[in-house]
Formats: structure tokens, sequence, C-alpha cells
């Protein structure tokens, strides 16, 4: 029995390469022959042959946004040979995903044509997710590049004001960086829905849509809110273009000339002219809510998005929130990525500490992962409290959800904001606040630990 995998998360870091490991070792156990290739941050590793594929009795997809070749598939998808699962999914319970996987009942089945809104939910989730994976490396470029400038700037009647040329270059990168970011986002979300030939028509759209256009009087543009509607639009009409009945000679020339030009055309021009001015007055009033937000509710807030960090620890509910905050810091409101940021950081640090600390409630293992658990908080990856929630999800979940709400709510109280998306103390110069945002992950930390040690019973026998 030969068994082929895929797995890809939505930032390409850290469920990648755990979900790899995990299948591996979980068809090592049974003598099953497999292969897992990577698609995470640095591209396609580990890739799956022809022969690999052709080869494959089954197919495992686990994977949490839209993957390179997956019409490789297309003759085990038929015989139902094909389980789609998410990278946390596997990470949870590997054994019965692949229980799962070889309770398939491949067979020789005539292969039925899909509607265009079929799994309509499932596509949409994951053509975000894949269009954040592409925009954080271009946020993380536009961020840092203007952190690091805008620290030696001085405060000025129009913000901060960089007069050395040096730090005026770095601040012009990080603009163009900033700037790309829209288009980015737009392109590869209607990529997700219909591959190559929406990509092109989705950057156009996605830089229409940052930058102003005339209506009326007045010019506006709706920034993320407007990228992901006419990047979800722009995946559907050209789906719709690709199941047109057309002759050879003009099959050949619809996706670099017919498809693009049509999309772009159609799409652009239904912007400008019905959707732009409604889209930005929902954008505006969303802009100035949480732009303004202080006090009791801007802790709610934190509170919200500290739950939802460390529910699942950089699953689909964590990256629903870090979608959230990027896209705000598209806007200029840095202020909830701050809370996001410190958040993400807690839940490993506080398992980590737990461990070491509480020792008569954890065996060795758990005190050698708490020490790789540390090291992953300060560097902002949150899956490294995985370990320990799989283990005894019921008392680690409340005492993490408790310390991320914590730290973040305290960065909301103060103000903290946080210019790259990316958490932990390593991005700590990137924020407007070096001291207090370290102080806050340290707080939360310790207020998630704490309760751990407290809810955490004994191990039975002593």
């Amino acid at each position: 029995m030969k068994v082929v995998a895929v797995s890809a998360c939505t930032v390409g870091i850290a469920h990648t390469y755990m979900a790899q490991k995990a299948i591996e070792q979980e068809c090592a156990k049974r003598g099953i022959d497999c292969k897992v290739e990577t698609q995470g941050g640095m591209g396609i590793e580990n890739e799956l042959s022809q022969e690999d594929v052709e080869g494959a009795d089954y197919v495992l997809l686990a994977t949490d946004v839209g993957i390179e070749s997956e019409e490789r598939f297309e003759a085990q998808r038929e015989r139902g040979a094909v389980l789609k699962v998410g990278t946390a999914d596997v990470l949870a319970d590997p054994a019965a995903i692949i229980d799962q996987l070889l309770a398939l009942e491949p067979q020789e089945v005539e292969s039925e044509k899909k509607g265009l809104f079929d799994n309509f939910g499932k596509d949409l989730l994951n053509a975000f997710n894949t269009g954040v994976s592409y925009f954080i490396p271009v946020v993380v470029i536009g961020g840092m590049f203007l952190a690091f400038s805008l620290a030696t700037g001085q405060a000025g009647d129009s913000g901060m004001e960089i007069t050395s040329p040096f730090f005026q270059k770095l601040n012009l990168i990080g603009m163009a960086g900033i700037k790309t970011m829209i288009p980015v986002l737009c392109a590869y979300i209607a990529y997700s829905l219909a591959g190559k030939p929406a990509l092109a028509p989705g950057f156009v759209l996605g830089y229409l849509v940052d930058n102003p256009v005339p209506v009326g009087d007045m010019n506006v543009s709706t920034g993320f809110l407007g990228a992901m509607i006419m990047a979800v639009s722009c995946g559907y009409f050209v789906r719709w273009m690709k199941s047109w009945k057309v002759g050879d000679t003009v099959n050949t020339i619809m996706p670099i000339l017919i498809i693009p030009i049509l999309t772009t055309f159609v799409l652009g021009m239904a912007y400008i002219y019905v959707l732009a001015y409604p889209l930005s007055l929902v954008m505006s009033a969303l802009t100035d809510l949480l732009g303004n937000l202080s006090g009791t509710s801007a802790v709610a807030l934190g509170v919200v998005i500290g739950i939802m960090t460390a529910i699942d620890m950089g699953g689909p509910i964590n990256k629903t929130a870090s979608t959230f905050t990027m896209a705000l810091m598209t806007t200029g409101v840095y202020a909830p990525n701050g809370m996001f940021r410190v958040a993400v950081a807690v839940p490993p640090i506080a398992c980590g500490l737990a461990a070491l600390i509480g020792r008569n409630k954890f065996d060795d293992a758990d005190r050698q992962m708490g020490v790789s658990g540390i090291i992953m908080g300060c560097i902002g990856i949150t899956e490294g409290a995985i370990p320990f929630a799989v283990k005894d999800f019921p008392h680690v979940a409340p005492a993490i959800c408790i310390g991320s709400a914590v730290g973040a709510a305290l960065a909301a109280f103060q103000g903290i904001e946080c210019y790259v998306p990316h958490g932990g103390f390593i991005v700590a110069m990137a924020t407007n606040n070096v001291p207090l945002f370290c102080l806050d992950i340290v707080i939360g930390s310790l207020v998630g630990a704490a309760l751990l040690i407290a809810l955490k019973p004994k191990p039975q026998g002593e």
C-alpha cells in the first residue's frame, strides 16, 4: 500500500511541518509506504514525482490553503481515494485521520460534473487562507522597513518626520511593501478560486480598490474590504468563463487574452460605477470605529482577540483573528494587531513555564516540551502549546485562553501598536512601546501558567 500526502498551512511555518511529521510517523507505525510533500513558506519541498502520484493508492491532503497542482490527484479523486482535512485535524489525532483515509473504498466511478458554487463555504475559507499566506511576507517587508525607519524619526506637526537620507530610503521601501499588500491579497484569493487565469485580473483589481477612484465629486478607495469582494467576484467570474465551450483556436488564447481582459473590464467597471462608493462608506465607518477604540471598548476587543488567538493555537479561529488584524493594518490601524501579537506568544510560554514550575504535575516529557514551548512562544509561534493541549485540552485551554486574554487586554488598554504580522519578543522593536509590549507578554504568560498549574491535577498514582 502506498499513501502520498501534501501538507500546507496558512503561514507555512509550523503546522505544515508538524503535520508532515505526524503523518509520516503514523504511517511508519503501520508499515505503510508514505511520502509527504510540504508546501510551506520555503515553497514545495519533498516534492511528489509523477511516479509517486500514479502509484498512490490513497491521497491525504492536510491543507488549510489552496495548493499547487492539486489536479495531479484527479485519478484518485475520481476513485474516491482522496481525503482532505486541515493540518490541525492531523495534529489533534493522526491515528484517526489515517483510519479515516484507509476506510475509504476506492472504486472506478464516473466523475460528476461540479457546479460553479459547489463547496462554496469551504472554497471561500480556503481562498482567504491562501490570500493571507501570500500576503504575510509582503506585510512583513512593509512593516519591518517602516518600523525601523520611523524609529529614527522625530515627532512633527504632520507625524513622524525622518531626517536621515538612509532611513528615508528604508521608509520608501517600506511604503512600497505596504502599497503591494492589497493587490497581492486580492490576486491570490482569486488564484485559489480559479487558478492562474485569475491571477492577473486579481492584481489589477487589487490595485484598483487600493487607490482612489473618482465617484461624483470625490475620490474613494475601499482597501481590504473591496479587495476581498473583488477577489471572490474575480475567482467565480473566471471559473464561469473557464467552463465556456469554445473552439480549439479560441481556447488557446482564453487564459492569456480573453479571460484576463474581459474579467478586468467587467469587474473593474462594476466596481467603479456600482460598488466603490457604498463600500467606501462601510470601510470608513469600520476604520473610524476601530481606530478610535479606547478604555473599556478597547479592552473588550482585546479579550475577544486573546481568546480567539489561544483557543485553537494557530488553527482556523486563530487565523481569523490574524486576518482581521492584518486587514486593519492596511488601513493604518495597528492597535488590534498589537493585541494579537502579544496574545500569540502567551500560550506556549505559559505551558512551558507551568511544566517547569509545577514539576509535580508534569512528567519529564512535558518538561522537555516546556523548554521548546518557551522558545517557540518567544518567537511568536502559538503552535508550541499544541502538544500540551493534545494531552490535556480541558485543563490547558481555559488557562491559555485567559492568559492570552489578559495579555491582549493589557495591550489594548495601553494602546500598543505592532507594525508587522508576527508576534513574540522578536518583533518588540516593531512596536510603539517596547517595554510594555514585552511586559504584557510576560504578565499574560505568568497568569496562564499559574492557572494551568492550579487547574491541572496531579498524575495518577501520586
